[in-house]
C-alpha cells in the first residue's frame, strides 16, 4: 500500500511543489496530498486541512523562511510534531527549501533533516524518497531534466525519441506529461493487440486524438490524413516503438506518418524506445526518414 504523505508548504513555493515535488512523489508511488484541487468552498479551510493531514501517515514540511512565519504553516508544521515531538517514528519529514533557522521544536530533537537547498543533489533526493517509500527507478534530477527537455520540444511541436534504459518510472513520465500539461497528449500503445495491423494502429492513433469515425479499411490512410490535418496539431504519445520495425504496416503508413510530421506539422510523436532510433531503424527503412529529438531516460543501477 503506498505511503500517505501531505505537504505542507507556503503557497509561494507552490510551483516548486507543483511541478518538481509532487509529481517525483506520485510517479514514485507515494499517495501526495496537499490542498490544491482537494478543499471545498465553504468548509473551514483550518477543517480540511486537518482532516487532510490526519488522513495521512508523514507529514513533509517544506521550509523556507517564509513558511516560519505563515500562521497556516505553522499550524500544520505544529500539528505535525505533535504526533511525534521526539522524530522517534519518521512522521515528520523536515525538508529545508530556502535557508532558514530552524524553529526549536525541530532543532532540539535533532532530526535527520534534508536541505534541498539544492534540488539538483540526487542523493538528498534519495533520503527524501527513502523517507517517503517512493522510488523513480531513477535520479530525480535526471528524470526532471529528461521531462523539462521533452516538454521543450513537444511545445515547439518537434517530435521526440524518449530512450528508456534500465527500468526507471517511464511510463509515470508520459502520464505526468498528459495530466499535468496543456498539451492534449494522446496516446497509443503498440503492445496493444489492436495495433498489430495496420488498420488497428490507424484506428488508434485516431482514437488518440479524440476522433472517432468509420474507417473503412481500403482509405485508412486516407482518413487518417485528412482527420488529422483537419484538427490543426496532434500531439500523441507512441509507447513501445521498437514493436514497429517488426510489424508488416507497410511502406505507405510511415509515409503517411512523415507527412504529417515533417510536410504539413500536423502530427508531433513522443515516441519511446529501448534503442535509439537511429540504432533502432535501418537507414533504408521507411521510418528512418523521420526527424526525432532525443531525450534519454536512464534508471538507476543498484
Amino acid at each position: 500500500m503506498s505511503k500517505k504523505i501531505f505537504i505542507s508548504y507556503c503557497h509561494r513555493q507552490g510551483e516548486w511543489v507543483g511541478k518538481r515535488l509532487k509529481p517525483c512523489l506520485d510517479a514514485g508511488g507515494a499517495d501526495v496530498r496537499i490542498d490544491v484541487g482537494r478543499f471545498t468552498a465553504g468548509i473551514s479551510v483550518y477543517k480540511q486541512m486537518d482532516e487532510t493531514q490526519d488522513e495521512c501517515d508523514s507529514t513533509l514540511l517544506v521550509l523556507t523562511p517564509e513558511y516560519l512565519t505563515r500562521p497556516d504553516c505553522l499550524h500544520e508544521m505544529n500539528r505535525a510534531i505533535a504526533r511525534d515531538p521526539n522524530f522517534a517514528n519518521g512522521s515528520t519529514i523536515p525538508v529545508i527549501l530556502e535557508k532558514c533557522d530552524l524553529p526549536d521544536e525541530i532543532k532540539d530533537s535533532k532530526p535527520l533533516w534534508i536541505d534541498l537547498t539544492n534540488d539538483k543533489d540526487s542523493t538528498k533526493w534519495d533520503m527524501l524518497f527513502k523517507a517517503c517509500e517512493a522510488d523513480l527507478g531513477a535520479e530525480v534530477p535526471h528524470w526532471l531534466e529528461a521531462r523539462d527537455e521533452i516538454l521543450r520540444y513537444l511545445e515547439r511541436n518537434q517530435s521526440v525519441n524518449l530512450v528508456v534504459t534500465g527500468n526507471p518510472k517511464w511510463n509515470e513520465l508520459i502520464k505526468h506529461i498528459q495530466t499535468d500539461f496543456p498539451l492534449k497528449l494522446g496516446e497509443v500503445d503498440l503492445n496493444k493487440g489492436t495495433t498489430h495491423s495496420r488498420h488497428g494502429l490507424v484506428m488508434e492513433l485516431l482514437a488518440a486524438c479524440g476522433i472517432q469515425r468509420p474507417v473503412p479499411p481500403d482509405e485508412d490512410l486516407m482518413v487518417l490524413h485528412n482527420s488529422i490535418e483537419a484538427r490543426g496539431m496532434s500531439y500523441i504519445a507512441l509507447k513501445h516503438l521498437d514493436n514497429a520495425i517488426s510489424r508488416r504496416y507497410g511502406t505507405d503508413l510511415f509515409s503517411a506518418l512523415r507527412y504529417l510530421m515533417m510536410e504539413s506539422r500536423a502530427l508531433t510523436l513522443l515516441a519511446q524506445s529501448r534503442q535509439h532510433f537511429s540504432q533502432l531503424v535501418p537507414q533504408d527503412h521507411p521510418l528512418s526518414a523521420m526527424e526525432f529529438k532525443t531525450v534519454e531516460l536512464n534508471g538507476c543501477k543498484r
